[in-house]
């Protein structure tokens, strides 16, 4: 049985306060989007639809006026979400990412100390890249306690074949400043290596990021 189908009434807007968007599933970010404007039966039934029809969110990217109004049956509503893929498509196009090329880790490592370092909470990036280390894109991937349990490959990996990414690299901050590698730390890393040797798709790095250091798991051997 669907989750979807037990959600209690205002769980999706409960769960985005607490942990933020982006703890929503696919499934559940499109039924939220949708609950602005249906019912929670109705929301349901338009992301079942879609799902039936698509194979992920990633078809939105190319949803024109026309698509939103066969799909929703509804010009008023379709008008919105059109404007909602076109602001993404917009903000999108406009990105600049810090990183180019990436040459070492110590570079990954000194450049993220500044994004995570003084964070009070624990994130979880993902970065992806082509065949000759370019940065594809980057990506919070999980914010909260980090447990190998919880970070399931399979977010990591559709981000990456969403880009045909030949490598990635994960980070995460520890804001005790203890940059040594929990027990999760390495159930996890070692999970990533064995899941992107599966897929063809080369973990480079663990990266753990302290208020002002770094450790990467590559330049300690515990990833060859």
């Amino acid at each position: 049985m669907s989750l979807i189908n037990v959600y209690p009434k205002n769980y999706l807007q409960a769960k985005v306060a607490k942990f933020s968007s982006a703890a929503l599933t696919d499934r559940e970010l499109l039924t939220f989007l949708f609950e602005q404007h249906y019912s929670q039966n109705k929301s349901k039934q338009l992301v079942d639809k879609f799902f039936k029809e698509y194979e992920s969110l990633g078809y939105l990217e190319y949803f024109t006026l026309t698509d939103w109004q066969k799909f929703l049956a509804d010009a008023d509503k379709a008008a919105v979400f059109a404007s909602l893929c076109e602001f993404a498509r917009r903000y999108r196009s406009q990105r600049h990412l810090n990183l180019g090329q990436i040459y070492s880790s110590k570079e990954v490592g000194e450049f993220l100390i500044e994004r995570l370092g003084a964070n009070k909470q624990e994130c979880l990036v993902l970065l992806v890249l082509d065949n000759k280390n370019q940065l594809l894109d980057m990506k919070t991937i999980f914010k909260g306690t980090l447990n190998s349990s919880l970070v399931h490959p399979r977010e990591i990996f559709n981000f990456a074949l969403r880009y045909s990414a030949a490598r990635f690299m994960v980070a995460h901050n520890h804001p005790s400043g203890n940059l040594q590698p929990s027990q999760n730390d390495l159930a996890m890393t070692k999970r990533l290596q064995q899941a992107g040797e599966i897929m063809g798709i080369e973990l480079l790095d663990h990266i753990i990021v302290g208020n002002d250091n770094y450790l990467s798991m590559r330049e300690e051997g515990i990833i060859n």
